[in-house]
């Protein structure tokens, strides 16, 4: 095989190296530690009957902390809250997607409601996660989350709102804004849409997260590069090992592009003509499975546990 072979498949999209750029830097702003230790101890959180309609005076003012031992979550007297908030210490995941032994705190988030114990009416129940690196000399914003009711006349079981930032990131410094509406059909799926911006690339989301008669998820991500329209579609996803795992197809400008497998540990992707997708090219479909898989896991499915608590 002499140097100039051309038998190599030719790059599947055009502008790889620029587009897996922008899907790094959204990846690094949507999966970031703290983000993934949010997503992790939502259900930990529901489970000891933190939701946005019980904060009260026996919650606010408190820290939140990790038993390893029991492995759940518990009030504790650590100081340094403020009195309208919970404190949720964050950590490093382990290979469970749990808090790792030894515990390393990665960051905190403050939990804010306003609810019928706050002042608020049941019609304007809200709820704001602003979260926290712990970086030193001090901490840093790495989101804020805003949670509020849609008016109880809208016609559906459950119907909200939360607008999210994400960012910046060490990557071209870059802020991403979310803003979801969703809602959730007595019985059924919660349903996300979201119109999403940041450092001049816009892209939407749309995404389910499992009901009572549900176990999986799914996440699509959409946008235009260039001259190419873009779009994943996944199919059913589930947690395993702190991410969701599962398959999305990929189509560019509505032909088929490649089939993406991720699981707990390692991403592939096959292309239409099935051969394996390598280099540039599956750096970009793992950042088309990531980024709306990461926002769905880490951002929506905390919101969905704390603010709804129906699952």
């Amino acid at each position: 095989m002499s140097c100039g072979d051309s038998s190599a498949p030719a790059s599947l999209i055009n502008n790889g190296p620029s587009l897996a750029a922008q899907l790094d830097t959204l990846d690094a702003a949507l999966g970031s530690p703290q983000l993934k230790s949010l997503g992790s101890l939502a259900l930990p959180l529901l489970n000891i009957g933190v939701t946005v309609y019980t904060m009260d005076s026996t919650m606010l003012g408190r820290t939140v902390e990790w038993d390893p031992i029991h492995r759940n979550l518990e009030f504790t007297l650590r100081p340094g809250v403020p009195s309208n908030a919970i404190r949720l210490m964050l950590y490093k995941n382990d290979a469970t997607g749990l808090p790792a032994v030894p515990k390393q705190e990665v960051g905190y988030a403050y939990l804010v409601p306003l609810n019928s114990h706050t002042g608020g009416r049941p019609d304007s129940v809200s709820l704001e996660i602003t979260v926290f690196n712990n970086a030193t000399p001090s901490p840093a914003g790495v989101a804020t989350i805003m949670a509020w009711r849609l008016p109880s006349d809208v016609p559906c079981g459950q119907c909200a709102r939360f607008s999210a930032s994400a960012g910046p990131v060490s990557i071209g410094n870059r802020t991403i804004h979310l803003d979801v509406p969703y809602h959730i059909p007595v019985g059924g799926d919660g349903q996300f849409a979201a119109t999403s911006w940041g450092g001049g690339f816009s892209f939407s989301h749309t995404g389910t997260l499992p009901g009572p008669s549900s176990t999986a998820a799914t996440a699509t991500l959409g946008f235009r590069f260039g001259n190419d329209s873009i779009v994943a579609v996944s199919g059913p996803l589930h947690p395993k090992s702190g991410r969701l795992v599962g398959e999305s197809n990929v189509t560019i400008n509505g032909a088929p592009l490649a089939t993406v497998t991720r699981t707990a540990d390692s991403t592939t992707a096959t292309g239409a003509s099935g051969r394996p997708v390598a280099g540039t090219d599956l750096r970009v479909l793992d950042g088309l499975f990531s980024v709306p898989a990461d926002m769905t896991y880490y951002i929506e499915w905390p919101v969905f546990v704390i603010f709804y608590c129906g699952c």
